[in-house]
Parts: structure tokens; sequence; C-alpha cells
């Protein structure tokens, strides 16, 4: 499933129902209303293992790097508003050329009334050999609208990239949608909408697919700290050509707070697809659960993600996925802050939807570490680290090692 179709879905777990009294216990870090806005130049060198993550061309580069990241965020005692802009050239040595990522990102949530609740989240990205898995991108630590409700992670990790597109050049656009109505002081209802639509390119090959996703929950609130439920998501996929697959998902859900600001969100259940690939046609069953664990701190913010779906959307056709993901960020003092973004995700049994290629069980692996020190009232310095792995049935890509050292300088807010 898609990420920002798991954010719509973890709306639907919003832990008291809207309307109903707010209970002291919940954990959620005080609301302050406030704007923020500010436009960070960086730049960059550094040094890349395997920056295209090729089987042929793998051999490693200097790099020199430019970016541009304006962040809006707004927080009222009804609304969260975040918006983040992301573009960056990457410009190697050794007649490598250069790569080039752009990513869009903005969410509202806001409480419309005093029993519904709105929310809505919309992404563009546009990426070359998954560079954006070497980059930590900072967002402000917001709490959520209602207390024990969705966390936002505190780093903006890619949508969409899987063991194919991250050999290529890939373009996508998300949008989703929803609101959690209050049935009663313990209960309410969510329903989610949107639609997701990738294309894949490299060299002569093109693939892409539009999914469109429909969720509807019912959650009943068990007590301050606890909420269970459960919902419906329905998903169709058309790819380009023939082939498409629908799949629609029963889930018990539940929600707990487990401590002060941490709160735990599952769901299990099982998926039913029906998957044509333009000569056949077949069904598959299979489990279809996933955990989030969210924290935030007065300086430090964390989500832990871990989900197995059935079927997932990847460009290069349906498959069974497996994935596990950590965010953390942490202020050490007024001047230091740490960030890092780890994850893995395991494909197999996919259905290629490429004329006169097959793909087997692959895994990619991404982690990326941010460091970074303000040495005056603008002016920031640091390092970035990252590592990416992908491997697969046959001989796999190098691993890529990359490491630079930048230095940013903020016009606007300094947070």
């Amino acid at each position: 499933m898609d990420a920002l179709l798991i954010v719509a879905a973890l709306a639907a777990q919003t832990a008291p129902a809207a309307g109903s009294p707010t209970p002291a216990s919940s954990g959620a870090p005080v609301r302050t209303s406030g704007e923020s806005n500010y436009l960070d130049l960086e730049a960059g060198a550094g040094y890349s293992s395997n920056p295209s993550l090729s089987l042929v061309n793998n051999g490693g580069s200097a790099f020199g790097r430019i970016s541009v990241h304006g962040v809006h965020s707004r927080v009222s005692a009804r609304s969260t508003t975040l918006i983040s802009a992301y573009a960056e050239d990457v410009t190697y040595t050794n007649h490598r050329g250069s790569q080039q990522s752009i990513n869009v990102y903005a969410h509202h949530d806001a409480a419309v009334t005093e029993h519904a609740r709105l929310f809505g989240d919309v992404s563009a990205t546009y990426q070359e050999g998954g560079q954006l898995y070497t980059r930590v991108l900072g967002l402000p630590v917001i709490p959520p609208v209602t207390p024990g409700g969705t966390i936002l992670p505190p780093i903006l990790v890619p949508p969409t990239a899987d063991f194919l597109s991250i050999t290529g050049r890939e373009y996508s656009l998300s949008a989703h949608g929803g609101g959690t109505f209050a049935l009663g002081p313990q209960d309410s209802m969510t329903l989610s909408s949107g639609i997701d639509h990738v294309i894949f390119r490299s060299g002569g090959a093109r693939t892409g697919y539009t999914t469109i996703p429909v969720s509807l929950a019912y959650d009943h609130q068990l007590s301050a700290r606890t909420t269970v439920g459960a919902r419906v998501v329905a998903q169709d996929t058309e790819y380009e050509g023939p082939a498409s697959f629908r799949m629609i998902t029963p889930q018990l859900t539940a929600r707990t707070v487990l401590a002060e600001r941490i709160t735990l969100d599952g769901a299990i259940g099982v998926s039913f697809a029906r998957i044509d690939d333009g000569l056949t046609t077949r069904h598959s069953t299979g489990l279809s659960a996933s955990a989030d664990l969210c924290g935030q701190g007065e300086t430090s913010s964390f989500c832990a993600h871990v989900a197995a779906d059935q079927q997932a959307a990847t460009t290069a056709g349906p498959a069974r996925s497996l994935s596990a993901a950590v965010d953390y960020t942490q202020r050490l003092d007024a001047n230091q802050t740490v960030q890092f973004s780890l994850g893995a995700t395991h494909y197999s049994a996919p259905t290629s939807v490429i004329t006169g290629r097959t793909f087997s069980s692959s895994t990619f692996y991404h982690a990326a570490g941010s460091y970074s020190r303000q040495f005056a009232t603008r002016l920031f310095g640091g390092v970035n680290l990252a590592a990416r792995k992908l491997t697969q049935n046959g001989p796999d890509p190098k691993t890529d090692l990359n490491g630079s050292l930048f230095i940013r300088y903020r016009f606007g807010d300094v947070q």
C-alpha cells in the first residue's frame, strides 16, 4: 500500500471521537498556535560509490550538490497545515552527468465542527536513480489536531520508489483526502479516498500505473487510551496496457496510548486480490497487516512502521511486499540536530507488466542520516551519510555508499 494511503488510513484511527471529551491522560503534546516560514539554500560536496545503483556503469564518483527546501507550517487550535517543497541538482565527475530530484508535499487537517474533522494530502515527486532516498528532509514537529490523533512523521520519505523505479526516472503524483465524523460520544466513522499516478522511464522502457483507493472505517473508544474498530479498503490499479489488479481488504484496527506522547496503531486482516495481466486472470488471498509506533517529545520525534501487503503496486507490476522503516530526529542542544531515516522492503511473486521481462524476489534497503550544527543565526553546516542496497536473484548492483559535507543558509524564520 502506498505510503500516502497509509497516512490516510491511519487518520481513520483517531483516538477520541470528534466531539468527545478530551482525556487528560491522552499524552498529546501541547498545541501552540503559530506560523513558520523558511527557505533553506544548501550546497555540498561528497562521494558516491554507485550513484545510479547500476549493474554495468557502477563506478564511483565525486559530486557537487545544490538544493533548495522551502517549508510553511501553520498550527491553530483547530487545524494544521504543512507544505514542503524541495529541489536539488547533483553533478558528478567522471563524465557521469547530473541527476535532479523534486518533491512537493502538502498536508491539511482541520476540525471543522465539534463532530467532524477533514484531512488531505497532496504529493508530487520526480527523482532519478532513487536519489531522494539519500536525503533527510526534516519537517517541523507538529502535534495532531485531536489529542491522541495521527502524528505526522518527522522526516519526509519519498512514497513510491520500488526495486525497479530506483534504477531509472520516476514521476509520481498522489492526492488523498477524507473525513472523520462522530456517531456518538465514543463512536466515529472515517471515509477516505484518493489517487496515485506513477510513471517510470529507463532507456527505452516505460511503464506506469494509476491506483484509486477507498477506505471506510468505524472506531469505538473503549477508554481514554484505547480505541478499536474495523475498516474495509478497496483498491483498483490500472497499468499502462491491459494489466490491472483489484483488491479488497477487510481489517480489524486498534490504537492505544502506550505512554505519554507515544501511540501505537495496528491493523490486521485479509486481502482478496484479482490480477489480470492481459492474458490470464488469477486470484490470490493473503495477510494484510500494519503497525505504527510514533512519539513526540520536547526535542525529539520518531515513527516506526511495519507492514505486510498481499499485493502492492510497483512499476514492474503487482507484488507481495514486506516493509519496515524508522524515522527519528533529535535536537541535541540549541545548536545541534541529528536525524536519520532507514527502511527495507522485500518484494516477492511479482506479476510483470513489462513485455519481455520477468522479475523475481528482491529487497531494497536504504538508510540516510544527517548531523547539522548552527554556526550563526542563519548559517548551518554538517554531514550527510547514506547507503542503498538492492538484492535480487542473479547479480546485484554494487551497494551505493554516499557521504558529503554541506553548508546551509536559511531565509525566513529560524527555529
